[in-house]
């Protein structure tokens, strides 16, 4: 287990955007192994990397693991309203507990690895099935109450490495917005219950601003217990952020309007897919083609109601 310590340089070196040089000029240690890093800006070595739990056979909607790429018999009986869910990892260790540390901890090194390896599976599936990939993605929102207890949204910190990545490597440009859609339900914790209390516990938990309808809104005004914007959302890699707030001199943009547009909506991890239905449903009233679910693990537990 790494050091306060060395937990806290590295996160001043990410900070800073200086991983990179102090690799290059300082010896470093694998962060899950400890063995030693030549010349690398990650965190895992290659043989770390190598050995995590990688989602292979999978539910071709769902994204639930399946011992062949089929259907799960859930999605068969009552397909969820997203299209498709495309995720790189079973939620087992060493992912869950840095899936765990980045909820607490912006500048958890690890995901940069992790976000490109699910960058990678991204653009692979549009490739292969000959789709163009979401001209926009939006982080999971965060109910404003536990965005303002925890100072960032881990959501957005994955969305920033997954579009650097697409853009990088693969040409591919992505649009973050996290204007457009707000969850106005808070809920319970949701890993404290079951399958079919979790559906019901985020039913019409999210919304989505009148004007990304791209026409007057048929379902009222925006709540009044929508998220609050913060100044600037930490970014985990030196980078700025796409979430601060426009100047005082500068009109804010108007969120794009949805219509006809086809979206990706980017999770930490996807447990039952209640709240990745609840965020679809939302966003295809609102106009939008089609929605996919895009999110570094899959749980085992699937989406059924019971």
């Amino acid at each position: 287990m790494p050091s306060l310590l060395s937990r806290a340089s590295s996160s001043l070196l990410d900070r800073f955007n200086l991983t990179p040089i102090s690799h290059s000029l300082l010896p470093g240690n694998c962060s899950l192994c400890q063995s030693s890093l030549k010349a690398s800006s990650g965190a895992l070595c290659h043989h770390c990397i190598a050995e995590l739990p990688r989602l292979t056979t999978h539910c071709q909607r769902c994204s639930v693991p399946l011992a062949s790429d089929s259907l799960c018999g859930s999605c068969q009986l009552r397909p969820p309203t997203y299209h498709r869910c495309i995720s790189a990892f079973h939620y087992q260790s060493p992912v869950d507990n840095i899936i765990l540390r980045l909820k607490n901890e912006p500048y958890t090194v690890e995901i940069k690895q992790l976000s490109a390896i699910l960058a990678e599976r991204i653009a692979t599936t549009y490739r292969q099935a000959q789709l163009p990939c979401p001209e926009v993605i939006i982080p999971m929102p965060l109910h404003w109450l536990k965005m303002t207890k925890r100072g960032f949204n881990q959501s957005h910190i994955i969305s920033g490495l997954l579009a650097d990545h697409l853009r990088r490597e693969h040409n591919i440009s992505v649009e973050i917005r996290n204007d457009i859609c707000q969850r106005i339900v808070m809920g319970q914790d949701q890993h404290l219950l079951s399958a079919k209390k979790r559906l019901s516990s985020v039913k019409n938990a999210f919304t989505v601003e009148p004007s990304a309808y791209g026409e007057p809104s048929a379902y009222g005004e925006p709540s009044a217990n929508k998220e609050p914007s913060a100044d600037k959302e930490p970014s985990a890699y030196g980078e700025p952020s796409a979430n601060k707030e426009p100047s005082a001199d500068k009109e804010p943009s108007a969120p794009k309007s949805l219509a006809g547009l086809s979206v990706a909506v980017v999770d930490d991890v996807v447990t039952t897919g209640a709240t990745a239905n609840s965020v679809a449903t939302a966003l295809l009233r609102a106009g939008a083609a089609q929605v996919d679910i895009w999110s570094i693990a899959r749980t085992s537990w699937n989406n059924s109601t019971g």
